[in-house]
């Protein structure tokens, strides 16, 4: 599946030692010598790096880099090039996942921007430092298409794509100087992954990336240039960018759904009301009203920055060295308030703009096969939804509230303070009314988008995105105690105060609903970042993994949708270092060639840097930001999740860029997972753990798949109906007799589908671990059991203990070994440890 690996161009054994013109280290390294083999080092510091420089002959050409290094122990490595984005991608080893003592391969595709190349190994936090034994590059001939035998080609299979989050990073990345060019790259690598779907932003932070005839636009991309120099270039008037790649995607059989965040729009912008004392006079505003009678002026988060229209004055901001909490952002947004949607979701003009925006994406795409509809991320501040309970008591709302249900707050409608008054009625009173009519009211909305984008096309879907690592720290603050298992609600229960009933979505049709999981945020990129690593309180490094496993209510309300799916968010860490943007250099004559976009000329360019004291790198010229991925099989750890327990019938994964260093493993499960119709299957013998098998008549054939949630091998018995059965393996079009009682194992995170004829199916199934796994397991639940009941005999109250206990002994009875590996490691039983060990 993957490409011929060629002779290396460039082949460095890191434990050996190379001139300062090929070499370099900022901090002490060392050469270690394990059983393993020998590596080099970092210190575990932050932002302990070394790097070496070496030449590519052919820039612009598929390369692979081959990366060996060691999972001994707790890691958290950066690798990138020290400049943008091509060669970026992050490794962590340990904490949640068993240590595999081996040297591990990690093989990403990348296109070279220069032939003055390097490569930087970083350490990102305290106590895990980086380390590489050797790596080589070679040059590849093409990345041919992946075949997938079991898939018909006609959108008919499971979905499996890659999703960004954000948009500007086009030029930073895959080697492009252009959309045009990292379109191209971007289509060769998803046919030769298998994820044949691509979601991205059409509508970002503050409107339409394309050119819109209803909304004001914007666009703008980071460019690296060839001599390294980082750019920004943007327009207030997008090129049409996305037609062509929908005529791309049609002719190679790949996909394509529109992605919106709906922060703002500039017809809302324009009509903002925020004078509070105005609104307190009975003024209209379609403004946010909070429960502290304030009015939502701004998002209050990292976001206003990233419009266009704010960027020549910011130029003159950062020259003049002003302090950015002065800056006018446009249409006179402002912050300092708890972060939240601007637009109240209920109002007729919010709603129009909303639905006009749809209609006009529907219309201009719905033409192209490839075009298959669109995603909607809820976050804390998308105008589709009240976020929470702060948000909601304008008189417009309140007013609406008490003619449909009959229930009159008794505010005065007059007074000054009537907002928060309403609050405390409402959610002391008819708290349950209030949040159930919310939420039919906005479940109106999502039904009346979705009508607006099948009127266009009937085949088109809307899919809902329920994000949780830019929500929930917005709308609960950064982590603490209090936001673990078993001390915050549910995501489900989150999202259902903000509007969102997950049980309302499960059989509308036209609509999917994908949750938001997978993150790495639990291992760094809180802040302070100087709380990473091995010092990081232990409520920093277990609330998104506890909840993506253990949360059963959220999972349960997203595996009973009618398509249920599940994005993979690649969250980064980032370090800026003395950031700065500044006008181009006068004689600059490189930047008025790059002042394009989509061949069209941009309205400004201008220059960035991250700028850091000199450590040896070659170049100034530096950006320091990557994601970072569990080591080894464990990469694949969310897949299998997200299918066991969901039977995900979509699943993408993404974020700021491509990701290109999991190819094999993605190859594998794609062959698998692109070959099963895209409905609902039926669980086997109603048990999903460690290995989940399930099955469907479809089209005169069973179809039926097998997952194994586990990081160690799982030995499978099928029984099937009848004695003998004839059995095709879809990932390899492979056909053979089994026997009535049929053996096979599942490796780590693997994933098998079959076919049979119409009058075989399975019957039962029996899954066994390896008897070492068993006794490891059991004995660290005996000892889970006592802990527990000696932390309670000291009156150790601790968030969930209680339900995690139940939990615990239940699912060592019924064997479900993946759920206690998770419950193991959760914040409940470790915080229990902790306190026990400091008594």
């Amino acid at each position: 599946m993957a490409p011929p690996v060629q002779h290396p161009l460039v082949a460095i054994d890191c434990t050996r030692t190379y001139p300062a013109n090929q070499y370099f280290a900022c901090g002490e390294t060392e050469v270690v010598a394990s059983p393993l083999g020998a590596y080099r080092q970092a210190e575990a510091r932050p932002l302990a790096r070394f790097g070496y420089r070496f030449t590519l002959p052919h820039p612009g050409r598929p390369h692979l880099l081959r990366v060996w290094y060691p999972d001994d122990q707790r890691r958290f490595m950066l690798i990138m090039d020290g400049t943008g984005y091509d060669l970026s991608t992050g490794i962590l080893t340990g904490g949640a996942q068993p240590l595999s003592g081996q040297l591990l391969e990690s093989r990403q595709v990348f296109w070279p921007r220069w032939q003055d190349c390097s490569l930087v190994f970083t350490t990102w936090s305290t106590g895990e430092p980086a380390a590489v034994a050797r790596f080589e590059i070679c040059e590849l001939e093409d990345l041919p298409a992946l075949e997938i035998p079991g898939d018909p080609g006609d959108h008919t299979r499971r979905q499996l794509g890659i999703q960004y989050e954000d948009p500007c990073g086009t030029a930073a990345s895959e080697g492009a100087l252009s959309k045009e060019e990292w379109a191209e790259r971007v289509t060769a690598y998803m046919r030769h992954s298998g994820q044949r779907l691509l979601v991205y932003p059409l509508v970002w932070y503050h409107g339409p990336q394309y050119p819109s005839e209803r909304e004001p636009a914007d666009a703008f991309d980071v460019v690296v240039a060839p001599d390294r120099r980082q750019y920004i270039r943007w327009t207030t008037k997008p090129p049409e960018w996305i037609t062509p790649l929908l005529q791309r995607f049609g002719e190679q059989g790949l996909q394509f759904q529109a992605s919106l965040t709906l922060l703002r729009l500039g017809s809302l912008m324009k009509q903002m009301n925020t004078d509070l004392q105005a609104i307190a006079g009975g003024a209209p505003t379609i403004n946010n009203m909070l429960v502290d009678n304030q009015v939502q002026r701004g998002t209050s988060d990292w976001t206003p920055v990233y419009n266009a229209r704010n960027y020549a004055q910011l130029l003159e901001y950062y020259a003049a060295e002003k302090d950015m909490g002065d800056f006018p952002w446009a249409y006179g947004e402002q912050g300092g308030q708890h972060p939240g949607p601007l637009f109240n979701p209920l109002h007729p003009v919010v709603q129009e703009a909303a639905v006009g925006l749809v209609e006009e994406i529907a219309r201009r795409y719905a033409a192209y096969p490839a075009f298959t509809g669109i995603c909607l991320n809820f976050w804390h501040a998308t105008f589709l939804w009240f976020g929470s309970l702060r948000a909601g008591y304008d008189d417009y709302t309140c007013t609406l509230f008490s003619a449909q249900t009959g229930i009159e707050i008794p505010v005065d409608a007059t007074a000054p303070d009537r907002f928060a008054r309403r609050s405390d009625y409402l959610n002391r009173v008819c708290p349950q009314v209030w949040i159930n009519w919310r939420c039919q009211q906005l479940h109106q909305l999502v039904c009346r988008l979705r009508d607006a984008l099948v009127a266009a096309r009937p085949d088109l879907t809307l899919t809902l995105t329920l994000w949780d690592e830019t929500t929930v720290p917005q709308l609960l603050g950064w982590t603490t105690p209090g936001h673990q298992l078993g001390a915050r609600p549910s995501t489900a229960q989150l999202y259902r105060e903000g509007g969102l009933d997950l049980d309302l979505y499960r059989n509308e049709p036209g609509l999917a609903l994908d949750l938001g999981m997978g993150n790495s945020r639990d291992r760094g990129g809180h802040p302070p970042a100087s709380t990473d690593g091995t010092e990081a309180p232990l409520y920093t490094t277990a609330m998104y993994r506890d909840h993506d496993f253990l949360d059963q209510q959220t999972l349960d309300a997203v595996a009973a949708q009618a398509q249920p799916g599940a994005f993979l968010f690649n969250c980064w860490v980032e370090a800026w270092g003395h950031h700065r943007w500044f006008p181009c250099e006068p004689g600059d004559t490189q930047a008025a060639g790059l002042a394009q976009l989509s061949g069209q000329p941009a309205e400004g360019i201008f220059r960035i840097n991250s700028e850091y004291p000199p450590d040896g790198f070659w170049w100034d010229s530096q950006l320091r930001i990557t994601p970072a991925f569990p080591a080894g099989v464990h990469f694949m750890e969310p897949y299998a999740h997200a299918l066991a327990e969901l039977d995900a019938c979509r699943l993408t994964r993404g974020g700021l860029f491509l990701d290109k260093a999991h190819t094999e493993e993605l190859q594998r499960f794609a062959r698998a997972f692109c070959a099963l119709p895209r409905q609902r299957f039926h669980t086997v013998s109603n048990r999903t753990d460690p290995v989940a098998l399930r099955q469907l008549l479809h089209e005169g054939r069973y179809y039926c798949y097998l997952v194994n949630r586990e990081y160690y091998p799982v030995q499978v018995e099928v029984e099937f109906n009848r004695l003998g059965a004839e059995v095709c393996d879809l990932a390899e079009h492979h056909t053979f007799s089994a026997p009535w009682r049929w053996q096979l194992t599942l490796g780590p995170y693997e994933l098998r589908a079959f076919t049979f004829p119409a009058h075989t199916w399975v019957h039962t199934f029996a899954a066994l671990a390896p008897p070492a796994i068993i006794q490891a397991l059991q004995a660290e639940v005996q000892q889970a059991l006592a802990d527990l009941e000696q932390a309670e005999a000291r009156d150790h109250f601790i968030p969930g203990a209680a339900t995690l206990r139940q939990g615990i002994e239940r699912a060592l009875s019924e064997g479900r070994l993946a759920w206690l590996r998770r419950a193991l490691y959760s914040y409940p039983m470790r915080r229990c440890r902790q306190l026990l060990e400091a008594n």
